[in-house]
């Protein structure tokens, strides 16, 4: 179906260009066209006519393969959706185009002419509604970004095949007219050109998200390879310019512009075909099972990042590329190397850029970048720490640090001794969470650790990732007190009750800091009255701050110091008692009482053990969540670690 689309909107796309083309050619060059207009019409009606096949193809790529689709289908698809309803401006706007075209057959004039010519640029730029730039929860500058794209695009094309028509039957003109018209046209080819680029990195920021994505989905590979088209469409223009600027003087080689022109042509109709198809697949940002094709990627974390001692690989391979930039520069500058300075600099800063990467270089996975399939939520680390308890502990310990009973008598394959990676170490955040994925799957880089896709299935090997990534923010975590410290824990999402189903994620409550509180009120006695008191008074600060007020109690708690509550209290207290400890504390998964403070954009930034009547608890909430109430708002993805 994906294909039909694609051919149906090539098909419709490359009448409506070489329609606008052929009105903008002779206008360059103040001549009458009137060779164009049975062509020029010709192809305008095609494309009206083309519009219905590309309708029912849209109906069917939506509506159930088991209804059939009829007139009545039809209609009602047409008038009752925003597909249909985007489909039948265009497709107005296409039989007025036409309707123009036609006109032009039997009356000459200036004003129908360029109403003709505007009308068909309007036809190009709708092209694209009836692809992603239907979504109306796109921005506002993208859904601009794909109207202004594919005028200038399709304006381009159409304006290449006017031009090698014009030079292919012009063989009676004078080569100064020709000259003029490529001239001429040149420059409106270099403005459609750069608008194409601005707005290709507008869409490309919009649907591709990340530069690994390029190559990790097909839409990226595809428009990776839109690139690569343009850059020969490009060099073939850059030949023809180049001609320009050295041809004699009353002389114009017809032949040889129109060959390297049609080269140009075959870029452009490969990229109008390739923007047919990508127009109808999930744009990459959208995909998550991704495939990364090389052995390898570039991260400043995992390299650089981790302050490698001198000397090592990575240190000679940055040395390698400073002293090539260097001989690079020197090669440019140093008078007796000018004659070869045009290709031995740019040798040499290639090497230097590639010495660069390889310091930049760790490795990669066919998994590296994949997404996740499960959120990070409480409710997953919840599910996962179970599934740790029961697979991991031998030899990653009760806590991942490994040191489980096992870890001593592990070795690899070539009979070393071998520790279990401590999954609370920093050393966790250099590896993405495909990387982790993969091993999971496949197994670990040691070869010690087995796979384990015959025990967790997908989702849960995602579910444990999620617990791994809490997991290892442990040994900075004990450190968080009443002080805020830098945005770089994002707080895990959870389900919160809410009759009125307005805000049933802790997530939806982003916009305000939010104070989330845990307390076991199970205790007698005076310790009883003093967690009470102290609930009361974080209620009565989260109010007073106009703060969100997020409870996890349980036990008799005084009904006012609740707040909102979690849907699933006992998988937020595991989850977020992995993140509550204390130097030299043992650990536990019930949370006696803690009050974590998280900002406006949904990272942890503070923690109380309790709010007291005199140690100024209070007073330092009230501060920082008033300054947290001004900062930024950042939006985070919830795997953003």
């Amino acid at each position: 179906m994906y294909l039909s689309l694609a051919f149906i909107r090539f098909l419709e796309s490359l009448p409506s260009a070489l329609a606008v083309g052929l009105l903008l050619l002779p206008r360059l060059i103040d001549e009458d066209g009137g060779r164009f207009k049975p062509w020029v019409a010709g192809a305008a009606v095609f494309r009206a006519l083309l519009g219905f096949a590309l309708l029912y193809l849209i109906a069917r790529a939506i509506i159930p393969a088991e209804r059939t689709i009829d007139a009545t289908v039809l209609e009602e698809f047409t008038l009752g959706t925003s597909v249909g309803r985007a489909w039948l401006a265009t497709q107005l706007l296409a039989f007025v185009f036409a309707g123009l075209t036609i006109a032009r057959l039997f009356w000459s004039s200036d004003l129908l002419d360029r109403v003709t010519l505007w009308t068909g640029v309007g036809v190009l730029a709708v092209v694209s509604v009836t692809g992603h730039a239907i979504d109306d929860g796109l921005p506002l500058w993208t859904q601009i970004s794909f109207l202004l794209h594919t005028a200038a695009g399709l304006t381009w094309v159409g304006g290449l095949l006017g031009l090698i028509w014009w030079m292919l039957t012009a063989h009676k003109k004078p080569p100064e007219i020709a000259a003029k018209l490529a001239a001429r046209w040149s420059r409106i080819a270099k403005a459609a050109i750069l608008l194409v680029a601005a707005t290709g990195f507008a869409l490309a920021y919009e649907n591709v998200g990340s530069v690994p994505n390029m190559l990790a989905t097909p839409y990226g590979r595809l428009l990776t390879l839109k690139l690569a088209l343009l850059a020969g469409a490009l060099l073939c223009a850059l030949g023809i310019v180049r001609y320009m600027g050295r041809r004699p003087a009353g002389k114009f080689d017809v032949d040889w512009v129109a060959k390297i022109g049609s080269l140009e042509v075959v870029f452009g109709l490969g990229l109008l075909a390739i923007a047919g198809y990508i127009a109808v697949i999930t744009p990459a940002s959208h995909e998550t099972n991704l495939y990364w094709p090389l052995p390898f990627r570039l991260s400043y974390i995992a390299t650089w990042g981790q302050k490698p001692v001198f000397p090592s690989p990575i240190w000679w391979w940055g040395i390698a590329s400073a002293v090539l930039a260097i001989a690079a520069a020197l090669i440019w500058w140093t008078p007796a190397t000018r004659e070869r300075r045009l290709y031995a600099t740019p040798a040499a800063t290639m090497a230097a850029l590639l010495c660069l990467a390889v310091s930049f270089s760790t490795e990669a996975y066919t998994d590296t970048y994949n997404d996740p399939t499960q959120d990070f939520t409480a409710e997953s680390v919840a599910r996962a720490m179970a599934a740790f308890q029961e697979n991991c502990v031998a030899c990653h310990g009760p806590m991942g640090e490994g040191n489980g009973p096992m870890a001593k008598d592990l070795k690899n394959k070539a009979g070393l001794p071998i520790q279990p990676a401590d999954l609370t170490a920093p050393h966790v955040g250099t590896h993405t969470i495909g990387d982790i994925f993969h091993w999971l799957t496949f197994g670990g880089q040691s070869g010690v650790m087995p796979s384990f896709s015959g025990v967790l299935d997908g989702d849960e090997r995602w579910d444990m990732i999620n617990y791994l990534l809490m997991l290892s923010s442990t040994n900075q975590s004990r450190f968080i007190g009443p002080q805020a410290m830098v945005q770089w824990l994002v707080a895990p999402d959870f389900a919160l009750i809410d009759p009125q189903e307005e805000v049933t994620t802790f997530f939806k409550l982003r916009g305000k800091p939010t104070l989330l509180s845990f307390a076991r009120c199970v205790a007698n006695g005076e310790g009883e009255r003093e967690l009470e008191a102290s609930l009361l008074r974080a209620a009565e600060a989260a109010k007073a701050a106009g703060a969100n007020h997020v409870t996890v109690y349980s036990g008799e708690c005084p009904a006012a110091a609740k707040g909102r509550e979690a849907l699933h209290p006992a998988a937020v207290e595991k989850a977020y008692s992995i993140i509550n400890r204390y130097p030299n504390v043992p650990y536990t998964t019930q949370i006696a009482q803690a009050h974590f403070l998280i900002d406006r954009s949904g990272y942890v930034r503070a923690r109380f053990k309790e709010f007291g009547a005199d140690d100024g608890s209070v007073t330092q909430f009230s501060a920082q969540a008033a300054m947290m109430a001004k900062e930024p708002l950042i939006e985070i993805n919830l795997h953003s670690h």
